[in-house]
């Protein structure tokens, strides 16, 4: 039994109804639905507008417009944010714990750092600390890994710091914890070996032959260097 329309949720609508790409329509499923998948992709909250549209998805039911998400109490909002807060569906730092704990499932912890960097720049986050200590584990699991749960945690904060430069901000601002750690040993600890090879890897298919010899060259003195003498090579770009 097909429960009305009114009480669904975007979210349910796989359940019972199918989407027919050629007419580009919902139609009811013929025979009952098993192991449907019922969740709506993530969205980076950098992307605002689609980010407040599925939040409104997974909380109102019986939408059936874009009109209609807008529309609170008869009154249309402009944005999807706006809508979001009529609906009574902001509250406090909610979204924000949200979207860290989203992000944490396909995002690197660099990535997290970022995103928790850019949060705090907004200047809409009520508790910063308590937005950290909820969400250390994630932001520091690369750190933690590498180093110690002692230690992971520190490089952490000092790459945020860094991150929060471009906001204006400081750890001290945000009543964060603050560390001493110097700029060339973060910037060693955010080197990422696998990454930079993989980056390697793509530049070289990229190579002319000649270009190709040279980076072959280059790194047959670097490798094969016993003695570590110093050598220099002259390149002709003309």
């Amino acid at each position: 039994m097909i429960p009305q329309l009114t009480t669904f949720f975007y979210s349910d609508i796989p359940q019972y109804y199918v989407f027919d790409k050629s007419t580009t329509d919902w139609k009811k499923r013929q025979r009952g639905a098993q192991n449907v998948i019922e969740r709506l992709p993530v969205v980076s909250i950098l992307d605002t507008e689609r980010y407040y549209l599925r939040m409104l998805l997974l909380r109102k039911s019986g939408a059936i417009s874009f009109d209609d998400m807008l529309t609170v109490n008869g009154l249309r909002c402009i944005t999807f944010q706006q809508a979001r807060q009529g609906y009574g569906l902001l509250r406090g730092d909610q979204q924000w714990h949200e979207a860290l704990n989203e992000a944490a499932q396909f995002q690197s912890p660099r990535q997290l750092r970022m995103l928790f960097a850019m949060i705090c720049g907004f200047g809409e986050v009520e508790d910063v600390p308590d937005l950290w200590v909820q969400h250390q584990v994630s932001l520091c699991e690369d750190f933690v890994h590498r180093y110690s749960e002692q230690t992971g945690p520190h490089y952490a904060l000092a790459d945020i710091e860094e991150l929060l430069t471009s906001y204006n901000l400081s750890l001290q601002k945000l009543h964060l914890p603050t560390v001493d750690l110097p700029a060339s040993v973060l910037e060693t600890a955010n080197f990422d070996v696998v990454e930079e090879q993989a980056k390697a890897n793509s530049y070289t298919t990229q190579l002319n032959s000649e270009q190709r010899n040279v980076v072959e060259i280059l790194l047959s003195a670097v490798y094969n260097n016993a003695a570590d003498t110093p050598k220099f090579y002259f390149l002709d770009g003309s």
